[in-house]
């Protein structure tokens, strides 16, 4: 099965942007339409995600044979690839096992780490553990309507209720979930695993890439740039200020800004 996508933008040179977590092909149109003069952009959703296919698995390999399968349908052989947060750990697995198809890629808040053994002393974990099980209780077939459900969530964050309402649509007059909540629940440590630095002590990635850490959050810190920089010959890492985890949100100019000139500056 191929992942759906919306493409825009007249370039000759492909951009492929994955999302992250509960995220979907939306999720960075706002960037895009600051690019899309330059590139052509594929803006996927991933397994689980948005209108594409639901599956039970979940893990990163799944996601880099989803993206290799996709290539291969568009005949893309050689593309810049965005990834945020989850979608920045399948864009580093990608460029690890298929270098040959990557010309630069830009990962967006999120570090190679493996959380998958703090699961219950991170407080970025605890919220997504907490999220999902939450949208699973939601007694969404007695809610009619969006308005209904943010209502519901009237005491939840403005966070929540916007990852809550872009998951729901509707389907014969009911709400349903645009997102696989049973598989991600069950794929959660999954999700949170990373790259193991043992891998690269002597096969070092070397695709140029870009690390966008957001100044307000937690999910790049100090000891995770040292193992950024062990991992990757050729790694840059610009902080975006005043931004939170969902910085593409925030300040998509700015984020356009930095990948435009990342993508166009020479390689060296």
């Amino acid at each position: 099965m191929i992942l759906n996508s919306d493409i825009i933008g007249t370039g000759n040179n492909q951009i492929v942007i994955l999302h992250g977590l509960y995220g979907n092909s939306d999720s960075w149109k706002q960037v895009a339409k600051f690019l899309k003069s330059d590139f052509k952009i594929h803006l996927v959703d991933q397994r689980n995600h948005g209108n594409s296919f639901f599956d039970d698995n979940h893990s990163y390999p799944d996601l880099v044979n989803d993206l290799k399968n996709y290539c291969k349908a568009y005949n893309l052989d050689k593309i810049n690839l965005i990834g945020h947060s989850m979608g920045g750990k399948v864009a580093m697995f990608f460029t690890a096992k298929y270098p040959e198809l990557i010309n630069k890629i830009v990962v967006a808040d999120i570090s190679p780490r493996n959380y998958s053994a703090l699961m219950d002393h991170v407080e970025s974990i605890k919220f997504h553990l907490n999220l999902i099980s939450m949208m699973k209780n939601m007694p969404i077939e007695s809610l009619s309507s969006k308005s209904q459900v943010s209502q519901f969530l009237k005491d939840s964050s403005i966070e929540v209720k916007s990852i809550v309402l872009k998951n729901l649509t509707k389907e014969n007059n009911k709400l349903v979930w645009k997102i696989n909540l049973n598989a991600i629940m069950n794929n959660m440590p999954e999700i949170m695993s990373g790259m193991n630095p043992d891998d690269y002590i002597d096969n070092k990635i070397e695709s140029p890439v870009l690390f966008l850490k957001s100044s307000n959050s937690n999910y790049i810190n100090k000891s995770d740039i040292k193992l950024i920089n062990f991992i990757f010959s050729n790694a840059e890492i610009q902080t975006i200020q005043n931004t939170s985890h969902w910085l593409h949100h925030e300040k998509p100019k700015e984020i356009a800004s930095h990948i435009l000139n990342f993508l166009t500056k020479p390689l060296t």
